[in-house]
This record gives structure tokens, sequence and C-alpha cells, in this order.
């Protein structure tokens, strides 16, 4: 599935396309301790890796940040939440289903609102954004959209 979604997609990154095995083991490790805030670089937020699974098949991923941070959304264009669906098993609904469940963990994470930064041409995303009560409210450095979403 990982193999499905590039390095860089429409500024969500896959750090483990590409990866030997040994390596993706070592990715585990540290992601698993990156949610719990353990060894996580400078200025990185805890977060949370979430897998999609239809009829037992892995299909797409998500991260949730635990937290948010005024660098993120005003240098980074970060928000809080990203996720990528496989190529094979775009166009299906899939999208729209990660995405439903990553709302949800924000909410139990203690989110009133989110704010999301998805790239202008990535249609698909936008749509699922807006479709789940989004709101476009800015722009961030002409590539990005600022979307909101209240929670509440």
């Amino acid at each position: 599935m990982l193999q499905g979604i590039s390095a860089v997609e429409n500024g969500f990154t896959n750090p483990v396309y590409d990866l030997p095995y040994d390596e993706y083991k070592e990715w585990l490790r540290i992601t698993d301790n990156n949610s719990r805030g353990i060894d996580l670089p400078e200025g990185w937020i805890p977060f949370t890796t979430y897998v999609l699974y239809i009829d037992g098949v892995p299909v797409g991923y998500g991260r949730v940040r635990h937290s948010s941070s005024e660098y993120l959304e005003t240098v980074i264009g970060a928000g809080n939440l990203g996720y990528g669906i496989t190529k094979e098993y775009r166009g299906k609904g899939y999208g729209s289903i990660l995405f439903k469940e990553l709302l949800k963990r924000c909410k139990e994470i203690g989110y009133k609102e989110i704010k999301l930064f998805p790239m202008k041409n990535n249609e698909p995303s936008v749509k699922i954004m807006l479709r789940n009560g989004g709101k476009i409210i800015g722009d961030f450095k002409g590539e990005k959209h600022i979307i909101r979403i209240s929670l509440e």
C-alpha cells in the first residue's frame, strides 16, 4: 500500500516510499515513538498514523497531529491532518471514508476546529474537505488553500 503513494504527492509526504524492508521496520519503530512524543525532531508535534483497510486490504493512510503550532500554520503551511490513498484505489470514495475517520480522531484528541492546507490543484481532497464542513478562509503562498472545519 505504501508503495502506491509517492514520496511527496500533493503536499502529503510518504517517508517510506521505496524503502528497503529493514529501513521500513525502523521507520515503524520511530513513528510509534513519535506518536508518543519520544525522540521527536525539534519543532515536531506528536502524531498518530492510521491505516484504512477495505475488506482486509490497506488502501490508504493518514496522520493526525496531536496539536498544532503557529510555526506549522504560518511558515510550513501544514494542517492538523493529512492523508493519502494508494493510486489503484483512488476514485472509489475511500478518501472520503478515511477523511471522515480522521475527523473523528481529531474530535477524540480534543480539537474544536482544525485547519487544513491542501494544494489548490488537489481538487479531490479539496472537494472532500468542503463536503465535510470545510470553509476556505485564505490562501497560503499562492499554492495552498487554508480550510477550516469546525468540529463542534
